[in-house]
């Protein structure tokens, strides 16, 4: 459970945090396995998904321009800047995200249950008690990991750090000429551009623009909602899908062959993902 805080805390600060700075540059079951993976295993799964995003080499000219660009980023990111604001920003952006599945006894009861915390429709009282049933230490273990999480999350941003410096220093020797790179780092010498620096990562993440992204998000669902109708129009002129079924003899043994899986293995690995789907169909109906 802890561990999940983390990871959701650390996925969010990253998205609310990172993203919307003007001057900087998954789904639960990859969550579950990013969670559950041994460090060896953690490492190989990182390393894949960073080769899914290769980057070019810094030309002559790029090089060139690093030192400077990296005196920017020192100026903008000084050490120990994320793990600061971490602690400022707890309380107020971060504690109430990680509070979103309930109470200590909520969070408690679901995850020992597998109910959703509006599946527990329960006065406080009641919820407590099933929460000592499964843990009569519920409020101290809850009090005693929150108290930990600002310390382990700054932990965490120092060694996000350094290599965010390294990527946003590329990153201004790719993007910035010379003349603009002067331009930017005679900004941040000045008084205003040393309190920009200080400030811009804390706005960035303030409530007011969490506020502004939750409002937003009806709109966001409606056009995400119309996204499968769109798509079905866009390639109704295409020739259907074929499934595994759909496949001829010759057909799925070619596939066999080119996958060196037998076909009643990929028959029954159809079985067994069919079967998941229909059980979380289940699930997801009964909840509702």
């Amino acid at each position: 459970m802890i561990r999940r805080r983390i990871f959701t805390a650390t996925a969010g600060l990253a998205a609310l945090t990172l993203a919307p700075q003007p001057l900087a540059a998954q789904e639960p079951a990859q969550e579950d396995a990013a969670l559950s993976a041994e460090p060896d295993e953690m490492q190989q799964a990182m390393a894949m998904l960073g080769a899914m995003f290769p980057a070019e080499p810094l030309t002559a000219d790029q090089e060139a321009r690093l030192p400077q660009a990296q005196r920017i980023i020192a100026r903008m990111i000084p050490e120990g800047t994320l793990s600061e604001m971490m602690g400022s920003m707890f309380d107020k952006l971060l504690g109430p995200v990680m509070q979103m599945g309930g109470t200590a006894a909520t969070s408690t009861v679901t995850g020992a249950t597998g109910l959703s915390a509006l599946d527990l429709d329960l006065p406080a009282e009641q919820v407590e008690e099933l929460a000592g049933l499964f843990d009569p230490a519920w409020a101290v273990r809850q009090e005693r990991e929150m108290a930990m999480f600002p310390e382990m999350m700054a932990q965490m941003m120092d060694a996000m750090e350094p290599g965010m410096r390294k990527a946003m220093a590329e990153l201004y020797a790719i993007n910035f000429n010379p003349t603009e790179l002067n331009e930017i780092e005679a900004f941040f010498l000045t008084e205003t551009g040393t309190t920009y620096a200080r400030k811009s990562f804390t706005m960035s993440s303030d409530p007011r623009v969490i506020r502004a992204t939750m409002e937003a998000m009806p709109a966001i669902m409606g056009t995400i909602g119309s996204l499968e109708q769109k798509l079905a129009e866009a390639t109704a002129d295409l020739p259907s899908k074929r499934s595994f079924a759909d496949l001829t003899p010759t057909e799925k043994a070619k596939v066999a062959e080119l996958t060196g899986y037998t076909v009643e293995e990929i028959e029954a690995n159809l079985d067994a993902g069919a079967a998941d789907g229909e059980a979380y169909d289940t699930a997801a109906e009964a909840a509702e």
